[in-house]
């Protein structure tokens, strides 16, 4: 089974943070992420975790 998984840009949004803000929090393994293609991706399970652990 293949998890959905965003691009930066739609991560941030499902977020509510800035794309910049959550580069930092890629490069500072503070939310998961996977490799595709060679560009950072955010698996949807990954946005709802972080979501979980900050509130």
């Amino acid at each position: 089974m293949t998890s959905e998984v965003l691009r930066a840009t739609e991560a941030a949004r499902r977020l509510g943070v800035p794309t910049r803000e959550l580069l930092r929090l890629l490069e500072g393994r503070k939310i998961r992420y996977v490799m595709v293609e060679g560009i950072a991706h955010v698996p949807v399970g990954a946005v709802d975790e972080y979501r979980a652990k900050a509130s």
